[in-house]
């Protein structure tokens, strides 16, 4: 209900309670008969002009009153309506839930709402929505409801009429959807698309294959047939040199479309297959087809590049889901061709106007026709399309970033401009962006150039004064303390202990998150030899035995790797068992990746110390995370994430196997072929 029949509704019932009153004698004085009958007069008249249908209850839960509007509604009268009569026009289907509604709120005296179908006086069912309030005296005394309904039948047949179009639309969506995908399912050429694998400086190092409708092209390269998912350095091993990858990396990086040839030798026989690429996004279109039998005939081979440079510039089933449009046009005749998304990106129907270059001109914000008619005519003397980005207003006033891109091609002696219009006004957006995110991130570094000096000078040099200052004095006045104070001040130096190795931990840690490392070609043995070496005070404390096997030569980052065997060592001899000599034993064995991600070395280092719960296998990788209390065994809690963040900088991992009172074994996975960060 809404505002004016909440105020129409709390009016009746004001009138109702006056006229109340009148009955009982309480009007104040005066002829009560005439007051009487003027408040029920002026009552009935309210109800009767209400643009709404209004119902009364009494406190027997039986109707004695509705309005004109509500019998005009029904076509009954009242006495037909009186008590339960109402009932006998709602739905047979709303009946039980109305009535279940209306006595369960009316037991509680509580405001309800519901909706249901109520037979109209040409007999058919409308839907109403009705609203009920109880009512008191002014004494307090609960005398009944009273309730307003408003006719709703044609904005729930309207929504029901919109969720059926929705319906219609998804399934011819989905159809469209089934429709491209079975197009490019039995095209003859093969389909695919790329994605760039950068590495964090962003340097393009590999390509993985979204999508490709012919696995047949990789044939004896995979398990199972299937390339999707894969990266082109598995799939297609050939293009790291003969040139092929270096085109795919221009062609994303400039969004200059190209093309190439290769040969294949499949069952003895050399198979030759062109390739042409485009930039879609962030991504690479590829098609390739078999041309062996064309480069027999110069007159086939002509032919079909033709057909092939048409098909790829205007090629349909891609340009609405990449925002882009084509088009084709005739240097000579001035014929221009678009496509149909072309149109709609620009906020036209298809084929709503004449394509003509003076009119994309004219779709140009103003500050850029002078630069597009610039790189046209150069375009037009040298056959070489300047790449660039204009702002375009569509039909709506909205103005709209695109990058035109394209190339020249003749038909005999026609010169064909054919080419693209990319939607790119998100992009400007995300660049914008990111440009504010990179002012951030640069800010957040500094910050935190700035905490690593104060934790490594500024928090340290407190902390040395106090331990200084409490070791003297303890050195100097203890004999004068009482036991209590000798404790307390043992204590102080104890936690300032505590904080100077936590903070050294966090600078370990701080230090490992970089991302100008240099990986070297190392032997692992060295690095092993020096943390013996650095552990030697230790492994005589505990009287260990620290077994190495003969470790491989691996591109690693040295310092980072001598940290990372140190502390999974140091603690295979700190948490040892008490009732057994410490042994650590460290191997390693060359496996395949379970994700399909290559071949890594697995170093292992097994301990025979307490053991874990494997519940706890992820956790002890966190910060501060540890297992036992501080006066069991000494530490930070921050020793094994800084070898997961160790792991991590390796371009590999870390995992742990343990059991309580046995031992542990760690496992670190580092690929034989680090990736250099740059």
């Amino acid at each position: 209900m809404n505002a004016e029949t909440d105020a129409l509704r709390k009016r009746i019932e004001e009138l109702e309670a006056e006229l109340d009153k009148a009955r009982l004698g309480h009007t104040g004085g005066g002829d009560a008969l005439a007051y009487i009958q003027e408040m029920e007069g002026r009552f009935r008249a309210i109800a009767d002009t209400a643009p709404v249908l209004i119902w009364l209850s009494g406190p027997d839960k039986l109707c004695y009153f509705f309005n004109k509007g509500w019998l005009d509604f029904t076509g009954r009268s009242m006495e037909q309506e009186l008590g339960n009569g109402w009932a006998e026009g709602v739905h047979p289907d709303d009946l039980e839930r109305c009535l279940a509604i209306y006595i369960s709120h009316f037991d509680a005296r509580k405001e309800f709402s519901m909706d249901y179908r109520l037979r109209r006086h040409d007999g058919q069912y409308r839907w109403i929505s009705d609203k009920g309030v109880p009512r008191y005296t002014s004494t307090g005394t609960f005398i009944g409801y009273v309730g307003g309904c408003m006719d709703i039948h044609n904005q729930i047949m309207f929504s029901e009429q919109m969720e059926m179009q929705v319906e219609e639309r998804t399934r011819q969506l989905k159809h469209s959807e089934q429709f491209l995908q079975s197009i490019l399912n039995t095209a003859g050429n093969s389909i695919a698309s790329y994605q760039p694998i950068r590495n964090p400086a962003g340097r393009i190092m590999d390509f993985r294959i979204v999508y490709s409708n012919e696995e047949t092209w990789a044939q004896g390269t995979t398990d199972d047939g299937s390339i999707a998912g894969k990266t082109c350095r598995e799939v297609y091993p050939g293009i790291f040199r003969n040139g092929v990858f270096e085109k795919l990396v221009k062609c994303l990086e400039t969004g200059r479309p190209d093309t190439y040839q290769i040969d294949v030798r499949r069952g003895g026989d050399i198979v030759w297959y062109e390739a042409s690429v485009e930039k879609l996004n962030d991504s690479l279109t590829v098609t390739t087809r078999n041309i062996s039998e064309e480069l027999k005939s110069d007159l086939q081979l002509k032919d079909l590049n033709r057909q092939l440079a048409i098909q790829n510039s205007i090629f349909k089933h891609s340009e609405e889901n990449a925002n882009i449009g084509s088009y084709a046009w005739n240097v000579a005749t001035n014929e221009l061709e678009c496509s149909d998304n072309l149109y709609r990106l620009i906020g036209y129907q298809p084929q709503e106007f004449i394509p003509s270059f003076e009119q994309f001109l004219s779709f140009l914000h103003p500050e850029d026709r002078h630069q597009a008619i610039r790189d046209g005519i150069r375009a037009y003397e040298t056959k070489v399309i300047v790449q660039n980005t204009y702002r375009v207003i569509a039909k709506n006033g909205d103005v709209r970033h695109f990058r035109l891109s394209g190339n020249f091609i003749r038909e005999g002696e026609n010169h064909l401009m054919i080419g693209a219009l990319q939607d790119v006004t998100k992009d400007s957006e995300l660049s914008d962006a990111l440009h504010k995110k990179n002012m951030e991130l640069r800010r957040n570094n500094e910050e935190l150039a700035s905490f690593s000096y104060v934790a490594s000078h500024d928090l340290q040099e407190p902390l040395r004064k106090i331990r200084a200052f409490s070791s003297r004095i303890m050195e100097k006045e203890s004999q004068h303390f009482s036991e209590s104070t000798r404790d307390y001040f043992g204590r102080i130096i104890a936690a300032s202990v505590r904080m100077q190795k936590l903070i050294e931990a966090l600078l370990s840690y701080s230090g490992t998150s970089g991302v100008n490392f240099k990986f070297v070609e190392t032997d692992l043995n060295s690095i092993m030899d020096e943390v013996k070496s650095d552990l030697e005070e230790l492994i005589t404390e505990k009287d260990a035995v620290v077994e190495v096997r003969r470790l491989p030569v691996l591109p690693v980052i040295p310092v980072q790797f001598h940290q990372l065997l140190q502390n999974l060592i140091g603690n295979g001899i700190k948490y040892s068992s008490p009732d057994r000599r410490p042994v650590v034993r460290v191997g390693y064995d060359i496996v395949e990746d379970r994700d399909g991600q290559g071949t890594f070395c697995r170093i292992s280092v097994t301990d025979n110390g307490i053991g874990f719960d494997q519940r706890y296998e992820n956790r002890i990788f966190d910060l501060f995370q540890r297992l036992h209390g501080r006066n069991e065994y000494e530490g930070t809690g921050i020793g094994l994430a800084i070898c997961k963040k160790i792991a991590q900088n390796h371009h590999g991992y870390i995992t742990a196997e343990g059991t309580p009172g046995v031992g542990s074994v760690f496992h670190v996975y580092i690929p034989t072929n680090v990736v250099q960060q740059e």
